[in-house]
């Protein structure tokens, strides 16, 4: 089609051209203010009314209580503490109550329990400060030379809670080391618990990045210890643990 003997595609050239020519040019702009925040700022009543009820049901439910300790459980210690030797056996108890099967080895890196347990009342919040990651539970599949790294890892690193594994150092060397009392045994596979941090080669762990995974499951690492204090509580225990001699470090 033709007008004048004008080829109909020159107008629809020459249409877009008009059109992207009488755009106007976008620029991007923006302002921004800074505010100080300290005791000087006034409280906004109406925002104050409407969170307090859900501050108040919050308060309610971290300040509930959901066990006692027989004392302080800490990070204190090189390598074995007692936390780290309370969760990583709570650890193991919950993935075998849980998923239906043995689990030889449980660990936990000390780094990762923000706050202690206190003697005494024992709170959700206590609990929420511990462990503010959203860390899941994980079960890896382990042979023998993946043990044996565990327990050079566990030597060098010294901050590890180990429960299932038995190790001696002399000189920051590994000299002895046992899963459930007995020698390691090659062609056997080993289970291990684990949060998925560790697993995916947190806190320089990258030899357990690529071991087979025989679950990974979405149960954090906070609800597991809320659970197993209160199981145990439901049941009359105190919640206690011990330095037990797990790993002797020189």
């Amino acid at each position: 089609m033709k007008i004048d003997n004008i080829p109909m595609k020159l107008f629809y050239l020459a249409g877009i051209f008009l059109l992207f020519q009488c755009n106007p040019r976008l620029v991007k702009t923006f302002q921004s203010e800074n505010y100080v925040v300290s005791d000087t700022v006034q409280t906004d009543p109406k925002a104050k009314e409407f969170i307090l009820p859900y501050k108040e049901n919050l308060d309610a439910m971290m300040d509930s209580v959901i066990g006692k300790s027989a004392k302080e459980l800490n990070r204190a210690g090189r390598g074995e503490t007692t936390l780290g030797n309370f969760v990583a056996d709570i650890q193991k108890e919950y993935a075998e109550e849980n998923f239906g099967f043995e689990v030889d080895i449980s660990i936990m890196n000390n780094g990762g329990l923000r706050n202690n347990i206190p003697e005494g009342d024992i709170t959700t919040g206590n609990i929420f400060e511990l462990s503010p990651f959203d860390n899941y539970l994980y079960v890896l599949e382990l042979n023998a030379e993946d043990v044996e790294k565990l327990a050079k890892y566990a030597v060098s690193k010294k901050n590890l809670g180990i429960n299932g594994m038995y190790i001696e150092s002399e000189n920051n060397e590994l000299t002895r080391f046992s899963v459930q009392g007995k020698p390691v045994e090659k062609g056997r596979t080993y289970l291990l618990a684990v949060n998925d941090y560790l697993a995916t080669g947190g806190d320089q762990m990258d030899f357990l990045t690529d071991l087979p995974r025989k679950e990974t499951s979405t149960i954090l690492l906070r609800d597991f210890i809320l659970d197993k204090i209160k199981a145990k509580t439901a049941e009359g225990e105190v919640i206690d643990a011990e330095i037990e001699g797990r790993q002797k470090l020189n």
